[in-house]
C-alpha cells in the first residue's frame, strides 16, 4: 500500500512545487557524465559546457533550461561519486527527466523502508514502528516531491543496521562504504564501524568508497572543489551555529569563520566522547551513530531539512524520540522558500521545540531507570 502511494506521489510532481533546485544539479551531472565529461572539472555555467547544450530531435530535453535552473551554476559539484553513478543511470533511463530521477530516488526510498522492518524485526522490536518513516511528512516531501538523492545514503545506513543486527559484518561494512560514497557525512561512524566489525572489515568499507570514486580520478584533487566552497561559505537554518556566531561577532570582525572553529571543536570533542562510551555491541551501533550524526547536523553552519532524514531510520531502530520529533521540527524551515526570508522566529521555534523535546526525553528516560542506574547517574 505504502509503494502504490509513494508511487503515486511521484506521479504527481507536476503539481507538487519544488521548493528546491538540487535536482537539476543531478540532470545535469547525469548529463555530463553520459557525454563524457566529468562533473568535478567544470561548472554548468563554464563556456565549455555549452557544446553540451544541444537537444535532440523536438527540443526534448530541453538542457539549456536545465542549466539555467541550477543553484550556483559557476560552482562545480558537490556530490560524491556513488551519487554520480546514481545521476547517470537516472540519465540512461530518461535524459532530462524529473520523473526518471524522482523514480529512482523514491525506490531508494522505498529500499530504506525494508530494511528498516527487517532491522527491527532482527531487533525483536515492532516492525510497525517504520510507519513512522513511510509516513513522515519530511520523507515524502524531500524524496517523493523534491527528489533528494539523500534517501540513497538512508538506505545504506539502514541497511548497515540490518547486516550488523544479524552478524553479517563484511556485509555492514561495504553497506557504510557506500554511504559514504553518496554522503561524505558518514565518515564519521568509521571509528564506531571499527568497534564492531575489526579493523579489516573496515579497510573493506574503504575500499568500497574508493572504488566508487575510480571513475572520477582523472578529476584529480578537482573532486573536493565543490564541497571546499560549500563547507567554506554556506549557511542555512542553523541554529546553534548562528546563536554562536552572534555571540562571537561581539569580539570580532569574522564571527562565521570562528563560529566554525568553535563548532567543529565541539563536534570533534563529542565524538570523543562518544567513541570512548561505545560499548561495541552490534545491536547499539544505531544509537551511537544517531548521537554521532546528529551532533554533526546540529552544530553544522547547514542545517537542510532532508538533512534529517539521516537521522530518523537511526531513531526508530534506537527509539529515540527527539530525532523522530525533529523530523518534523525542521519542517519549518520550509517557510524561507515562501519569502526566500530565514526568519529568525522560524529558528527559534525549530530548535526551542528541539530542546524542549530532549529535557523531556533525558527527564522521562530518567525517571523510567531503575533506582540502581539514577543513584549511580548521580
Amino acid at each position: 500500500m505504502l509503494a502504490d502511494w509513494q508511487g503515486e506521489a511521484v506521479t504527481t510532481y507536476e503539481r507538487f512545487h519544488l521548493f528546491d533546485d538540487d535536482i537539476w544539479r543531478y540532470l545535469w551531472d547525469g548529463h555530463v557524465a553520459a557525454r563524457g565529461a566529468n562533473p568535478y572539472t567544470s561548472a554548468p555555467a563554464d563556456p565549455s559546457m555549452d557544446q553540451l547544450l544541444s537537444t535532440e530531435a523536438g527540443g526534448q530535453p530541453d538542457w539549456e533550461t536545465i542549466r539555467e535552473n541550477i543553484n550556483y551554476p559557476r560552482i562545480p559539484t558537490i556530490y560524491p561519486p556513488l551519487a554520480q553513478m546514481v545521476f547517470r543511470a537516472s540519465h540512461w533511463l530518461a535524459p532530462g527527466s524529473v520523473l526518471a530521477m524522482k523514480v529512482t530516488v523514491v525506490g531508494l526510498d522505498l529500499l530504506a523502508y525494508i530494511f528498516l522492518i527487517l532491522t527491527l524485526a532482527a531487533l525483536d522490536e515492532a516492525p510497525a514502528k517504520s510507519i513512522l518513516y513511510g509516513w513522515n511528512p519530511l520523507v515524502i516531501k524531500v524524496f517523493a516531491g523534491s527528489g533528494h538523492i539523500d534517501s540513497m545514503a538512508v538506505a545504506a545506513l539502514a541497511a548497515v543496521c540490518y547486516f550488523l543486527a544479524r552478524r553479517k559484518r563484511a556485509a555492514a561494512s561495504v553497506g557504510l562504504g557506500l554511504a559514504i560514497a553518496v554522503k561524505i557525512f558518514p565518515v564519521i561512524l568509521l571509528p564506531f564501524l571499527a568497534r564492531r566489525v575489526g579493523a579489516w572489515r573496515t579497510v573493506l568499507a574503504c575500499a568500497a568508497a574508493v572504488a566508487c570514486c575510480v571513475p572520477y580520478l582523472g578529476a584529480g584533487p578537482h573532486v573536493l572543489d565543490g564541497l571546499r566552497v560549500f563547507s567554506a561559505t554556506w549557511q542555512f537554518n542553523a541554529g546553534p551555529f548562528q546563536l554562536l556566531a552572534w555571540a562571537i561577532g561581539t569580539f570580532t570582525s569574522q564571527p562565521q569563520l570562528f563560529a566554525r572553529i568553535a563548532c567543529a571543536v565541539l563536534i570533534a570533542a563529542t565524538l570523543a566522547i562518544l567513541y570512548w562510551s561505545d560499548d561495541g555491541g552490534p545491536n547499539t551501533f544505531a544509537r551511537y551513530a544517531l548521537l554521532a550524526l546528529g551532533t554533526v547536523l546540529i552544530l553544522g553552519p547547514v542545517v537542510m531539512p532532508w538533512y534529517a532524514t539521516w537521522l530518523l531510520p537511526l531513531g526508530i531502530i534506537a527509539w529515540n524520540r527527539t530525532a523522530i520529533f525533529f523530523s518534523l521540527a525542521v519542517c519549518t524551515a520550509f517557510l524561507v522558500m515562501v519569502q526566500e526570508v530565514e526568519w529568525p522566529w522560524a529558528l527559534f521555534v525549530e530548535y526551542g521545540a528541539l530542546v524542549g523535546m530532549m529535557w523531556w526525553e533525558i527527564a522521562h528516560n530518567r525517571a523510567r531507570a531503575p533506582a540502581s542506574d539514577r543513584a549511580a547517574a548521580s
